[in-house]
């Protein structure tokens, strides 16, 4: 009977110790975690206890009755989406937060047995994220008959981003690289200029942009025209084009006439369709006008992509500007015996021929000032150098009229060069007018000889006069 007594007590206490074991193996004061974060550094993760753990049952409970379905389940896929579907207040305290740098290892502990959610709640700016999936893990979790109290979790792969782009070129135009390598092209004032926006379309089916717009800015020297189109590109296959109407998108003036916004519809960015495209692309039109720089750093414009993501966390993204350049020829007339001396309402004509037959654009005939000048403004230029003609068309009051056709080239980023041309400057000098004056030296010829004439037939008179009284 003792033997019996014996051996059920040996067996019940073989039975407590073997039930003992989970409890033993997880009576860890703290349990680790170690996040692996993806390469790009700014994503901000936030950690949260949605279950608690009973490591002696195994059991799970939580407040949220989908998260506990899903717990008991054993559906991880389910656990995420009930997890994915709370908001900030039903998730509760954060546990711990942090933002990553680069391929981060990010390592912490927890006291409290449960299900944790590791959730992004931010990203870095200026990048496009695509895909998010979020995580949970169980601390500890029970595996091949024991308590694991750390778990590594992979939220290095779970993120798919990218860095959005946007340009602002020239639509048509010839274009060079100034000194600051900076894209440029050369034009007349008064002349259109058309340009081209693309960025990258941001965002994707599961994480729609919350706005997306172009934001423009024009030096003073370039007024805004038109738009000419907005469109989606790069559709299936990559060739797929879809112009937007004024419902897709808004214009709005954010300058005098210089600088706007374009900014895509709420109803875009909430579809599908949108996401399917790779860029956005707009046209558009401005014109150089008199407020243009000339030469110097020439007239900059740029543009910048502004965008709000899934996470409300707003991005701007800036491109290169790009410049507008126009020159001028600056002409001084002054008198050739004295260049001190300036010369008013001297009349120049600008040709783009060598016979002086076509009048080039801004080249009509000017007359000079009071300060003996006069400006053909707004010309443009090439990288060889475009070549104009300058003819003095109008003679100053009492001086010749210089014959001479200048010679001028105009380069594309406003420099001027020719014979004569100093500084942008070109001195063209005039002769005063020289003619015989009335009473001079052949008129007093013929005078004289008159007077010779009647002084001879009154002598002649007098001595006839005197033969006949004689005769008497």
């Amino acid at each position: 009977m003792k033997t019996t007594k014996k051996i059920i007590a040996a067996i019940l206490a073989v039975m407590m110790l073997a039930l003992m074991i989970p409890m033993t193996a997880s009576a860890a004061d703290t349990y680790s975690y170690t996040i692996n974060t993806p390469s790009t550094a700014g994503y901000t993760f936030s950690i949260y206890k949605i279950a608690d753990l009973n490591t002696t049952t195994g059991e799970y409970s939580s407040s949220n009755a989908d998260v506990l379905t899903a717990l008991k389940d054993g559906d991880n896929k389910d656990l995420l989406t009930a997890a994915d579907a709370l908001d900030a207040a039903a998730l509760g305290t954060e546990v711990d937060s942090f933002t990553n740098t680069a391929s981060e290892q990010h390592s912490n502990t927890v006291s409290e047995a449960g299900v944790y959610y590791v959730k992004v709640t931010g990203t870095p700016a200026g990048v496009n994220v695509k895909s998010v999936t979020n995580s949970v893990f169980s601390l500890p979790y029970y595996n091949e008959g024991t308590w694991v109290d750390d778990v590594t979790v992979e939220a290095a792969t779970k993120i798919n981003d990218g860095t959005p782009t946007v340009t602002k070129e020239f639509t048509s135009a010839t274009t060079f690289t100034d000194a600051d390598q900076k894209t440029s092209t050369s034009e007349f004032i008064g002349s259109d200029v058309q340009f081209t926006l693309t960025g990258s379309v941001v965002g994707s089916t599961t994480e729609k942009a919350k706005a997306y717009k172009f934001v423009d800015t024009m030096s003073a020297g370039l007024t805004f025209k038109e738009i000419n189109s907005v469109k989606l590109t790069g559709g299936t296959g990559g060739t797929t084009e879809k112009d937007l109407t004024t419902t897709d998108y808004t214009y709005t003036k954010t300058g005098a006439d210089n600088s706007f916004e374009i900014a895509l519809s709420d109803t875009l960015l909430s579809g599908e369709e949108f996401y399917s495209y790779s860029n956005v692309v707009v046209t558009y039109t401005a014109t150089l006008n008199s407020n243009a720089v000339i030469g110097g750093k020439g007239n900059p414009n740029k543009v910048d992509l502004v965008y709000t993501n899934s996470y409300d966390d707003e991005s701007k993204i800036e491109d290169l500007e790009v410049r507008v350049y126009t020159a001028q020829i600056q002409v001084v007339k002054v008198d050739a015996a004295n260049t001190t001396t300036k010369l008013s309402g001297a009349g120049f004509t600008l040709y783009t021929d060598a016979a002086c037959n076509t009048v080039a654009t801004n080249g009509s005939e000017q007359k000079t000032d009071s300060n003996g000048t006069v400006t053909f403004k707004g010309l443009k230029g090439s990288a060889d150098g475009t070549t104009y003609y300058l003819k003095e068309t109008t003679a100053p009051s009492g001086y010749n009229i210089n014959s001479t056709v200048f010679e001028i080239e105009v380069f594309d980023n406003g420099t001027v060069s020719g014979t004569g041309v100093i500084n942008n400057e070109i001195q063209v000098p005039d002769s005063k007018l020289v003619a015989p004056n009335t009473g001079g030296m052949g008129t007093a010829v013929f005078t004289i000889c008159g007077a010779s004439l009647v002084v001879l037939g009154g002598v002649l008179m007098l001595i006839t006069l005197k033969k006949k009284k004689a005769a008497k």
